[in-house]
Order: structure tokens, then C-alpha cells, then sequence
């Protein structure tokens, strides 16, 4: 048996369309080139995305030049397809730092932004669905 002690615990949050509970981070993202330019978000932590994606409108705010990234397609289950642009952004969360992260900034509207294993790669995470409880702590 293995044991794993989490240093952040967070509650499931109402999605705010749909109305039932997700695991939601709330963190900051900010260019890196210009770490002034940054807002506060809300992203859905989603196991089976394999990179993260964000709305292509939060590339313009944080002043990239959202069609100078690579090109990456993105794939749902459904099998619709969705262009994305890759930049290498900061994510802030206030109990668990600072990473730099290469992500995809939608081209059309998305009404969720996601975090992927690409982002789980630096956190050891645990859900707990029955609870509507998921728990968080850096990667050492």
C-alpha cells in the first residue's frame, strides 16, 4: 500500500454552465516575456487531455500574437477537431507556485479551459469523486 500526503486540498467547483461540480484550479497566467500582462482564470484539471488549452482570447490579452505559435490540433472524443496555437506561458497558483508551461490557445471559442497531463506532470494529484474533493502538491 502506498500512501501520499497532498499539501493542498481543493472542493469541487459548480461549473458555471452546466451547473454540476468539476475540479476547477483557480491560478494566474501571465506571459513570460512580460509577467505584468497576466489574469486570473479558472482551468478544469482533466486527465484525459493529453496538453492543455486555453481560449485563444487569453493569448491576446496576455500579448502574444496568437497565430505566431505552432500549429497543434486537438482532438476531442467526439472526433471534432479544434486548431490551437502553442505558448510557452506561467502558471501561478498561491499554494503551489510557479511553472512554466508550452500550451494551446484555441483559434475559435472554447467554453472551458483545461489543464492536461502535461500540466500533471509537475504535481502529484488525487481526486476523490465520491468527496467532490481533489488534492494537489508539487512534484519533487
Amino acid at each position: 500500500m502506498t500512501t501520499v500526503q497532498y499539501s493542498y486540498e481543493v472542493a469541487y467547483t459548480h461549473d458555471p454552465l452546466s451547473g454540476d461540480p468539476f475540479p476547477i484550479l483557480p491560478l494566474q497566467v501571465a506571459n513570460p516575456h512580460a509577467p505584468e500582462q497576466a489574469l486570473d482564470t479558472n482551468a478544469y484539471l482533466d486527465s484525459g487531455a493529453q496538453r492543455s488549452l486555453f481560449d485563444g482570447w487569453i493569448a491576446t490579452a496576455l500579448g502574444f500574437d496568437l497565430f505566431s505559435g505552432s500549429e497543434l490540433r486537438y482532438a476531442s472524443v467526439t472526433g471534432i477537431s479544434l486548431a490551437a496555437r502553442l505558448h510557452t506561458v506561467s502558471l501561478t497558483h498561491p499554494d503551489l507556485g510557479n511553472i512554466a508551461l508550452e500550451v494551446g490557445f484555441s483559434t475559435a471559442p472554447i467554453s472551458r479551459n483545461l489543464l492536461g497531463r502535461d500540466f500533471f506532470n509537475f504535481f502529484q494529484i488525487g481526486f476523490h469523486e465520491r468527496y467532490l474533493t481533489f488534492y494537489m502538491s508539487p512534484n519533487s
